[in-house]
């Protein structure tokens, strides 16, 4: 695309010159050269976006994997309790269910990482 405009630039320049499109030559090239500056800061901006994105994304992937060590654990103790004829602690209830709402958040965001990342 760039090489096109600036081929149709090139050609406007070598034709016999008049004042208008001399005046108007000089105004398209200071917008291309606008554009294109605009255009290489927006590339730049969306490669720190996808890697911003892929951050997050290793993020949320390591806090759903440590929720979901966190419940199998719980499962296991629970499992070692019952055997034992052991009351389940209160305080572990409430772990195992910050736990599971925990996991369940990270998938949800882990999934509009990926969502976001098909944008780009």
């Amino acid at each position: 695309m760039k090489n096109e405009y600036y081929q149709k630039f090139t050609e406007l320049k070598k034709r016999e010159p008049k004042r208008v499109d001399l005046g108007l030559v000089q105004d398209l090239e200071k917008l291309y050269t606008k554009i294109i500056k605009g255009a290489s800061t927006a590339d730049k901006a969306k490669n720190n976006t996808i890697e911003k994105i892929r951050q997050f994304k290793s993020e949320v992937v390591k806090i759903k994997q440590d929720a979901a060590t966190g419940l199998n654990r719980i499962e296991k103790f629970n499992i070692e309790a019952k055997k034992l004829g052991i009351d389940i602690p209160n305080e572990i209830k409430k772990i195992e269910k910050q736990f599971n709402i925990t996991e369940d958040a990270m998938q949800k965001w882990q999934t509009a990482a990926d969502k976001a990342m098909k944008l780009f």
